[in-house]
């Protein structure tokens, strides 16, 4: 019973809004008083009972969490017949929990796309003084790197070599080139392009490669 509670919390966060919206209508507009009590104390009894089932799950914890403070505030409510309080205190608080989780997801996708972005693989100078593609599991603290017009810096570094421009919008957000040059620090996942004519087409990357 507990877990279909939790599960629909959002519904009973949409019941709760709309019996304080049935309320608000009957006291503005009808004012009978009769729906207006009714409304109001079951959507403080529907709204506080997914906070009620938190606070209790974090009491047999041993820790007092805001759902515990706010069940007792509730039930405070109740006892002294101010329903309204208890009403408007459950919405707000499932309101402000559902606002809180729709931020979380949105920040996790973010951080998905953002960790997606970068290679996975990199031009690693070999012993022979080569660069052969690799996997980006390869590349170690000090490994010298080949980044391509147009190609994504494969991990965070320093510019040993080559002048050109960077895309760094998925760092920054700002849709524009930054101006790199050798001894400058770059993020994996960022943009090269726009090199310099009077430039090599590639840049030489250091891993952490800091002096």
């Amino acid at each position: 019973m507990q877990k279909y509670i939790l599960d629909h919390k959002r519904a009973l966060t949409i019941l709760n809004g709309g019996l304080l919206v049935v309320a608000g209508l009957e006291h503005f507009f009808l004012k009978q008083g009769k729906v207006e009590l009714l409304a109001l104390i079951l959507a403080g009894m529907v709204g506080v009972l997914p906070i009620a089932i938190q606070a209790f799950q974090a009491l047999k914890i041993k820790v007092v969490s805001i759902d515990v403070l706010v069940t007792v505030a509730v039930l405070g409510a109740f006892v002294v017949k101010s329903y309204e309080e208890a009403a408007v205190v459950t919405f707000l608080f499932l309101a402000g929990h559902f606002l809180e989780q729709a931020t979380l997801k949105k920040t996790r996708q973010a951080i998905k796309a953002l960790t997606e972005m970068a290679p996975q693989t990199s031009f690693k100078q070999n012993q022979a003084g080569q660069f052969e593609e690799v996997p980006i599991t390869a590349v170690s603290q000090g490994d010298l790197l080949l980044v391509k017009t147009g190609g994504k810096i494969p991990v965070d570094g320093q510019v040993l070599s080559g002048t050109g421009a960077v895309n760094e919008a998925s760092i920054t957000g700002e849709a524009q080139f930054s101006s790199q040059a050798a001894r400058v620090t770059g993020i994996g996942g960022d943009d090269f392009g726009k090199w310099d004519s009077a430039s090599s087409s590639t840049a030489s990357w250091g891993r952490d490669y800091f002096r």
